[in-house]
């Protein structure tokens, strides 16, 4: 079984300062992806935020992987800064706010995501997640 949880998360760009020689912060950015998560997870409220804290890293290092083969000379990155996993009541899932949710930002075509006992993960559409 799997348990759907709404992650409000926070990130940003970090920005290589030449002046500084050290990577800055350019400012939060909100968005909201949705999560299937194994049943384990929810078993506490602290073995949920970590698990899923977890995922939105390992999502956000995938991601920067990618832009650097696309842009090799550039030495910015994006770092989750933080993840507030809340478990969606049933009432709130038979609503299916995925489905209406925006993209988490230009780079993302879907804010589902399905996460594995393993803590792999996979994105999925919205009209196949939670089916």
């Amino acid at each position: 079984m799997s348990k759907l949880v709404k992650v409000e998360l926070t990130d940003t760009l970090m920005r290589w300062a030449y002046e500084l020689e050290f990577h800055v912060q350019s400012g939060d950015r909100h968005c909201v992806y949705y999560f299937q998560v194994p049943d384990a997870w929810a078993a506490t409220d602290a073995e949920l935020q970590r698990r899923v804290f977890a995922i939105a890293q390992q999502m956000y290092a995938d991601r920067n992987a990618q832009f650097r083969l696309a842009e090799p000379n550039d030495i910015n990155y994006l770092a989750v800064l933080q993840t507030k996993a809340t478990l969606l009541s049933e009432a709130e899932a038979q609503q299916k706010p995925w489905l209406q949710a925006r993209n988490p930002a230009i780079w993302e075509w879907t804010p589902c995501v399905v996460a594995h006992e393993d803590d792999t993960y996979i994105k999925v559409e919205r009209s196949a997640f939670a089916a």
